[in-house]
């Protein structure tokens, strides 16, 4: 019979049949199974592809209403860029760049207030989906900018205060590629804010929470070394690491060194 008493991570261990170096984020993720707020703080230095095991079901409420403004925001420039393509396939004889710069202000604004949110409380998101949704900004809304100027430098144009929403957008879209590319390099202001957060997330865990969560990484790595899975070499090693910097040092990425 299974023991019902093993942790998360250690039912992980158990099920595995062989081991990959993306296996210790993993191990770690489900041995965090409990702590949302240590696992969405250890998504920012692990590798896109761990992200969807640590930083499941870490968003906040608000979450589904975040993903939803992405949504409008990446369809709105879309649809900005088709009321200035009429104009340009003759279907107008004006362009209506007001309403179209309208359109992109506002998915600039909603793209703007998700960027402050990612910031400040990271949701753990793939920075592929944040280039994605850079390119839903930045070329439609570059596409529009260029119709919007040419329409009026030709005077063909109504409302030209909307090349500012137009612009706005494109910024937006450009932000999402600066902005989010992945773990930060060590040193770096970004990754030491990044550590700042997983020690505070650390330090806030009950000791009672921190004994379980600690005692069932351990039993995994038995279960580990038992099964010949992992060398008795790494078995000495990852039973020294203290919480939250197993996968960082046993499966180091060039950019991330755990202190």
């Amino acid at each position: 019979m299974a023991d019902l008493s093993a942790g998360p991570a250690t039912t992980f261990a158990r099920a595995a049949s062989q081991w990959t170096p993306l296996d210790w984020w993993k191990l770690e993720a489900r041995a965090l199974h409990g702590v949302p707020e240590l696992r969405r703080a250890l998504a920012a230095f692990a590798p896109a592809a761990a992200w969807k095991d640590l930083a499941k079901n870490v968003a906040p409420g608000w979450g589904c209403l975040l993903t939803l403004s992405h949504i409008a925001s990446f369809t709105l420039p879309a649809v900005a860029l088709l009321f200035l393509l009429s104009w340009v396939f003759g279907r107008n004889d004006v362009a209506p760049v007001g309403v179209a710069g309208l359109l992109a202000g506002v998915a600039a604004l909603i793209a703007g207030i998700g960027i402050v949110t990612e910031i400040r409380e990271s949701l753990g998101t793939d920075p592929k989906i944040h280039r994605m949704l850079g390119s839903l900004h930045l070329v439609p809304s570059a596409i529009g900018s260029l119709v919007a100027v040419a329409a009026i430098t030709q005077g063909a144009a109504d409302g030209v205060w909307g090349v500012v929403g137009l612009l706005a957008d494109v910024i937006v879209g450009i932000l999402h590629f600066l902005l989010f590319r992945g773990p930060a390099h060590t040193g770096s202001d970004r990754w030491q804010r990044s550590f700042a957060g997983l020690e505070a997330a650390l330090e806030r865990m009950p000791p009672d929470e921190r004994m379980r969560i600690y005692s069932d990484i351990q039993t995994a790595l038995e279960v580990l070394r038992d099964h010949g899975l992992i060398s008795s070499e790494d078995y000495a090693r990852a039973r020294e690491l203290r919480i939250g910097i197993l996968g960082m040092t046993m499966a180091p990425r060039e950019d991330l060194t755990p202190r």
